[in-house]
């Protein structure tokens, strides 16, 4: 039986460390291009060459920031007889009051405006990729620009990603998230380096190292014939974007990631909020690997870009590993203390460095080369990114298997307030996002994670302290943030 437990954990470390060698490849990768940038074919677009453009906005009861965003998209360098600004309005709220109002104000008040079109839907079939798909069958463009409701595009966005699109083989191109409020809290500040690493590491490199990379759902544009060749906006994956950009890469459309243009975008400021953020990426990165994975792994792409493609929609399988480890901790002390302590160090260390070492790299290098100010309080957080990953195992295991017993559940928007680090802003209480039970089972998880603190010391295993509080942080932090918001409004 002991034989059997040690085989199992020990299967779970090396599952983990699989998933940290493929981290190393990324960030080799990286470190070959970070200061490479996509070329530009042929300079600038000549005016008398400037194709219609429609720009998406799909919005969904965001009452404090959409007049924002549609008055900042009002001013885009672009001829604006070759411009559509479709508002996609799903709204159940005052939002759609707003909406109306702020078009109104723009019309009376500017002469020279795009072209404005409203579209309010009743029935939200399809949620975000639903609205989009509807946008789509009358959209005047031969370009499709999509923006979130929180986001501040500069003026000059189209301008300067249009360019791309001289290339007739392009049909995508992703521009970096930059973020409002960074530094609001230690959460914003964590969540700017998390993203940092997905932007900044890991586009850079899926992209420079011709692999299979993802839209991001916004900040982007893609050519209109791509989404139609690619079977259009499909409604049974969370993340429409991914699911999308996966399928127009099967049929040989090549996509741009440029790294070094920004587009500014509000980060989630309460935990609930970033949990339900994160289910959702992780719940329909599993529906995705479920529904194209078979077909990637089939298809003439190279060797390495399906081996890259199965890390890509598979990583979220380690939340369960991760959840698993944490409810064998105590066990695991024992086992330890019985097999020899220099025979599980010699296994041991590998493991951590293939792991947690190439995750520390990882968020090593968002930090700096991201855009956030590099002050103490970053540094700080740097250490605490392994122990919210960590944490993050209850609620995005739950979206694993929810995935994987195929359940369907609604696309439950992020809620955004408005808030910038010079500004920051409560979410309205009407926004909360729910809280489920999986707070209880953090709350237990500290519990658990500490008794194991006290027993490795008890038991003099010193060279696991380090290992057991990465746990403790990250399922106290969690816990106490979650049960906080559920009394504190």
């Amino acid at each position: 039986m002991k034989s059997l437990f040690i085989l199992f954990y020990f299967f779970l470390l090396f599952y983990i460390s699989f998933y940290g060698i493929h981290l190393y490849w990324m960030i080799i990768i990286y470190a070959k291009h970070k200061n490479s940038k996509p070329p530009i074919p042929n300079g600038r677009i000549a005016i008398s060459e400037f194709p219609y453009v429609t720009v998406q906005l799909p919005i969904y009861n965001e009452k404090l920031v959409a007049e924002r965003l549609i008055k900042t998209v009002s001013m885009f360098e672009w001829p604006h007889d070759r411009l559509e600004i479709q508002i996609l309005d799903d709204s159940t709220d005052e939002t759609s009051d707003i909406i109306k109002r702020c078009i109104d104000n723009l019309n009376n008040n500017n002469q020279n405006l795009p072209l404005i079109n409203y579209i309010h839907r009743t029935d939200r079939t399809g949620y975000k990729a639903g609205a989009l798909a509807e946008g789509l069958k009358i959209a005047k463009g031969e370009f499709i620009a999509i923006f979130d409701a929180d986001n501040l595009p500069n003026k000059d966005f189209l301008t300067y990603s249009m360019r791309f699109f001289n290339d007739k083989r392009i049909g995508m191109v992703q521009t970096r998230w930059g973020f409002l409020n960074s530094n609001e809290s230690f959460l914003c500040r964590a969540q700017t380096l998390f993203l940092n690493a997905h932007f900044i590491v890991e586009q850079q490199a899926r992209y420079f190292g011709g692999l299979l990379f993802n839209f991001n759902g916004t900040a982007g544009i893609w050519r209109k014939e791509t989404i139609a060749d690619a079977g259009g906006w499909q409604f049974d994956t969370l993340t429409e974007d991914l699911d999308l950009s996966m399928r127009a890469q099967l049929q040989g459309w090549k996509f741009i990631y440029d790294n070094s243009y920004i587009v500014p975008t509000e980060l989630p400021n309460r935990i609930s909020a970033f949990k339900s953020q994160q289910y959702r990426w992780a719940k329909g990165a599993v529906e995705t690997a479920i529904k194209l994975l078979p077909t990637i792994l089939k298809s003439s792409l190279p060797l390495k870009v399906k081996i890259a493609s199965f890390f890509h929609l598979t990583s979220k399988s380690i939340s369960p590993v991760l959840l698993m480890l944490a409810l064998l901790l105590v066990p695991a002390l024992y086992i330890r203390m019985e097999s020899g302590l220099l025979k599980l160090f010699l296994i041991d260390f590998p493991i951590f460095i293939a792991g947690t070492g190439s995750m520390s790299l990882f968020y090593s290098y968002a930090y700096k080369h991201g855009n956030s100010n590099k002050g103490w309080k970053d540094i700080f957080t740097l250490p605490m990114l392994t122990s919210l990953g960590i944490a993050l195992a209850v609620n995005n295991s739950k979206a694993f298997f929810s995935a994987l017993l195929l359940r369907k559940s609604a696309f439950i928007r992020t809620p955004k307030s408005g808030s910038t680090d010079a500004l920051p802003q409560e979410v309205p209480t009407s926004y909360f996002a729910t809280i489920d039970k999986t707070v209880f089972l953090e709350l237990f998880l500290t519990c658990y994670s500490f008794s194991a603190l006290l027993i490795a010391f008890d038991m003099h295993l010193y060279f696991t302290l380090p290992f057991l509080a990465t746990f403790f942080i990250g399922y106290l932090y969690f816990s106490y943030k979650g049960v906080r918001e559920l009394y504190v409004k």
